[in-house]
């Protein structure tokens, strides 16, 4: 019997390490079966003022690649304003997806937490918040568009604002500067470079050859294409969407700079999930993100420097106007209420 001891308790100890290894098999999996709830029940609630697709898109991406899940909310930008400034109760995201008045706004509302990460630093600090209350994303600029025959007759010669006043035969269509605001970011850009003076002389002089003003940018690119004008002035997004479409057009990025839309994401101070909501943001920046919004047709410009730069039919990179100073919605309407007054109905010497 004492001989038959050694093997007893080899087998014995082979069993606890049997069932060792089954209790901790066990743990292991309820351990994951766990984070995989805790993982299912994390989710944000974003509200954004892009395209309703885009926004799907954008979420489906995410968690495909995350296992993570973005409840968006698409929203107008004022109805976006308003629900920052005085969200009901069950209504406050935890993060958001707007323009760059709207995230200044809702930082001095005090609307926003600082996020601050190796992603928000590829961001330059023109496009972002001092502080990391909010940080831009991507920007959509003002850029001139020729048609293709007026191009080969001399149009490839425009290059900057000033050369839109070269050609006294050159019919121009242009955005009524008082009839939405990334119209009106470029006029208040375009007086602060200028001064008021050399401003309202240049609009008009420009005025003589702009033959409609328009409220949106579609008809401009209809008249530029079908050459009713031989150049528009139009926002990127809607130039290159014409542009991959096949229009007739060269798109011509002003080499004097030109003023931007700029649309970023801030992480709220309701939010439920800081990290989470890192991790969102993070991932915007990303060139997954970008894919997303090519898809989308929305052919924005990127605000992390690491993605490639967007050019223009000549291959030249875009300038944006050097130390411009954010307008206010009141700011703006101010000067656009000027233009209208000085410029476009000519009631100011």
């Amino acid at each position: 019997m004492k001989k038959h001891l050694p093997l007893l308790g080899i087998i014995l100890f082979i069993m606890g390490l049997l069932w060792a290894g089954v209790f901790i098999q066990q743990d292991r999996e309820q351990q994951l079966e766990a984070q995989a709830m805790y993982e299912k029940e994390r989710h944000l609630t974003v509200y954004s003022d892009l395209p309703a697709a885009a926004n799907r898109d954008l979420a489906t991406a995410f968690y495909e690649e995350t296992g993570l899940r973005v409840r968006m909310v698409t929203l107008t930008e004022d109805a976006l304003q308003r629900l920052l400034q005085h969200p009901a109760p069950g209504q406050q995201p935890d993060a958001v997806i707007a323009s760059e008045g709207t995230l200044r706004t809702g930082r001095l509302q005090g609307a926003f937490l600082p996020y601050l990460s190796d992603m928000t630093d590829t961001v330059v600090p023109e496009r972002k918040d001092d502080a990391g209350a909010w940080t831009g994303l991507w920007y959509n600029p003002l850029v001139f568009v020729v048609n293709r025959d007026y191009y080969g007759m001399g149009g490839s010669n425009i290059n900057t604002w000033g050369d839109l006043l070269t050609d006294s035969t050159m019919v121009i269509s242009f955005p009524d500067l008082a009839a939405t605001d990334i119209a009106g970011d470029f006029l208040c850009e375009y007086v602060e470079q200028h001064g008021t003076e050399r401003s309202a002389l240049y609009f008009r002089s420009l005025q003589e050859r702009i033959g409609s003003y328009t409220k949106t940018m579609t008809p401009i690119m209809h008249r530029v294409a079908g050459g009713e004008a031989q150049v528009g002035v139009v926002d990127a997004v809607t130039a290159e969407q014409y542009r991959f479409d096949g229009a007739p057009v060269y798109v011509i990025f002003p080499q004097d700079g030109t003023s931007a839309w700029l649309t970023g994401a801030a992480v709220t101070r309701w939010c439920s999930d800081e990290d989470l909501a890192g991790t969102f943001i993070d991932w915007l920046l990303s060139d997954k993100a970008a894919a997303v919004l090519r898809k989308n047709r929305l052919y924005f410009h990127y605000a992390n420097s690491t993605l490639p730069a967007r050019q223009d039919s000549k291959q030249q990179n875009l300038v944006i106007f050097k130390g411009t100073k954010h307008y206010n919605d009141s700011e703006r309407k101010s000067m656009q209420d000027w233009w209208l007054r000085a410029v476009r109905f000519g009631r100011e010497g």
